[in-house]
């Protein structure tokens, strides 16, 4: 995938079918999270899902999330706009420059202080 691109092409789609969200297991164990669980990521500017994966090489007190999630699958139409708002990390981030990378201005170089719990 490239930023928001291909995420229609069945064949790669097959190869990630879904958003991950990397987690150190004994943070996952910490928060009743399991491999493969889908998980809420949330920050005081909204909410997305994603798939929990575990992976001890991530610190326990930070994820990695996926960018730039749609579902082509999904209607095209508002409010669904192929699912963009349901998975997709830019919901997630602050648009004040405040907070984006000068040289780029991109959000994604920044973390940002968020809540992970299983999506019930």
């Amino acid at each position: 995938m490239h930023h928001s691109e291909h995420r229609q092409i069945p064949s790669l789609r097959r190869l990630q079918p879904y958003p991950t969200a990397k987690i150190n297991p004994d943070t996952a164990r910490e928060l009743g999270i399991n491999e493969g669980d889908w998980v809420f990521i949330q920050t005081p500017r909204g909410k997305i899902k994603q798939k929990a994966i575990l992976y001890s090489g991530m610190h326990p007190r930070v994820i990695e999330i996926q960018h730039s999630w749609w579902f082509p699958e999904k209607k095209a139409e508002e409010p669904s706009l192929y699912g963009v708002w349901e998975s997709n990390a830019n919901v997630l981030t602050e648009d004040d420059e405040r907070y984006r990378d000068g040289p780029s201005g991109a959000a994604c170089f920044h973390p940002y202080l968020c809540k992970v719990y299983p999506a019930t």
